[in-house]
């Protein structure tokens, strides 16, 4: 198997579910009926779709997005598509808050 470059940089063993996980998100911020069927084979799109990515059995949690927005776009889905990128960019402003908040307390400390 591979493993996933986290944006800290650490790295953890790559988990199918977690993709389904997301998937399935984005379908309910939505208010969109799926099947698990579905969820199964998007997932598993997305893996093909990345796969050419994967450098010495690592790829990097943003190839991995970048590919479930792909696969949703090609599918179908282009508004899950798009609540999956608009919670993504949150989750992007958000940690740049922490990290713009957590600088500023060092200056502070300083």
């Amino acid at each position: 198997m591979y493993s996933v470059i986290k944006r800290d940089g650490a790295t953890v063993e790559f988990d199918l579910k977690k993709i389904g996980e997301a998937i399935i998100k984005a379908f309910e911020s939505q208010n969109k009926r799926y099947h698990q069927d579905t969820i199964d084979f998007l997932s598993v799109m997305v893996t093909a779709d990345f796969e050419p990515k994967i450098i010495d059995d690592r790829i990097s949690v943003e190839e991995i997005q970048d590919s479930v927005e792909e696969v949703l776009i090609k599918g179908g889905y282009a508004d899950v598509a798009k609540s999956y990128i608009l919670n993504r960019e949150k989750h992007t402003k958000m940690r740049n808050m922490k990290y713009t908040i957590h600088d500023f307390k060092e200056t502070v400390d300083r």
